[in-house]
């Protein structure tokens, strides 16, 4: 009888995620991305209401509802996908919970943040297609009149959707928003807003070289290993936007704003596609803010980066 090969650790992200050569995965302590909600009192903003809505009981598709305090006439809608890496946090996360209390208090906007399936259990296309969904949800909630969920119902208006994310959200706002383009919309996008997105390739960048307690580049290395398709490299489109140029050819694109932040190791690969977009003639605006790190705006949000960051935000929803 054959002795049974014990399972070794493939991939260690941090001790948070660790896969395994059986294709396991065991997830450590996750206190840094605890779910515990801390109360809207502790910061300094106007109250928020929030409420958690499932959109898709079968796969477990969920989102968080912010309420934009106030509101007395229909208010934007932002389809909010948070980052992570594709790999950790929520809607549950503290730090992605205030921010879209923030967002909700400063932008006036109703914030629908979407809870995807996390890799490695659930690797590309998942986070995409979860994604998808969430925009489907919200057409369906938008036709649905009288049924539709109270909130949106009373305070939502459906021709003016933003899709946004940051770092991973900020990739799959990316793709969600090329696939919009190309599909007939009950409700209208109005635009695309992508902070520091998360993007990758197999040849490195010289922001690559940066040294970043935020995101490193073997850090970086090890999400895209968790994330892709099994046996796919950085230059899988997913990943590098700039492999297939015909993924952007749609002349309908919502317009888009990057929000790059100057010290990133991302930010040469965000603004090399900045460059592309603009040479094909899509509306972009970018904004780069020179002295920040990956993930600026929630490692410091009450900074003066965030606090200009959601102005041209706001700018750009108007």
């Amino acid at each position: 009888m054959s002795e049974k090969i014990e399972a070794q650790v493939i991939e260690d992200f941090g001790g948070v995620i660790k896969l395994y050569s059986d294709g396991s995965v065991v997830r450590g302590d996750e206190s840094a991305f605890s779910s515990i909600i801390p109360e809207p009192d502790t910061f300094n903003f106007k109250h928020v209401e929030y409420k958690d809505v499932v959109m898709d009981e079968e796969i477990g598709l969920w989102a968080r509802l912010y309420l934009p305090p106030e509101t007395t006439s229909k208010a934007p809608i932002l389809l909010y996908y948070h980052g992570g890496g594709f790999c950790i946090c929520s809607p549950a996360t503290p730090v992605v919970h205030r921010a879209c209390q923030m967002w909700a208090a400063t932008l006036g906007a109703l914030i629908v943040s979407v809870d995807y399936r996390l890799a490695p259990e659930h690797r590309l296309p998942c986070g995409y297609q979860d994604s998808n969904a969430a925009l489907h949800w919200l057409q369906l909630q938008a036709a649905a009149a009288e049924s539709a969920d109270p909130w949106l119902r009373s305070h939502a208006d459906f021709s003016r959707v933003f899709l946004v994310g940051d770092s991973a959200g900020g990739n799959i706002a990316h793709h969600v928003g090329l696939w919009a383009a190309g599909t007939k919309l009950e409700i209208e996008i109005k635009g695309v807003i992508l902070m520091y997105p998360y993007f990758g390739g197999e040849e490195r960048t010289s922001s690559e070289k940066f040294s970043s307690t935020v995101l490193s580049l073997e850090q970086s290395d090890v999400l895209w290993r968790l994330a892709l398709p099994v046996g796919s490299n950085r230059d899988h489109p997913f990943s590098n936007p700039l492999i297939e140029e015909a993924t952007i050819s749609a002349p309908d694109i919502a317009p888009m704003l990057f929000v790059v932040a100057g010290r990133d190791i991302l930010s040469d690969r965000q603004l090399q596609y900045c460059e592309f977009l603009k040479k094909r003639g899509k509306q972009i605006r970018v904004h780069v803010y020179d002295e920040e790190d990956h993930g600026f705006f929630f490692t410091k949000m009450e900074g003066q980066a965030s606090v200009e960051a959601l102005r041209v935000i706001s700018d750009f929803m108007k």
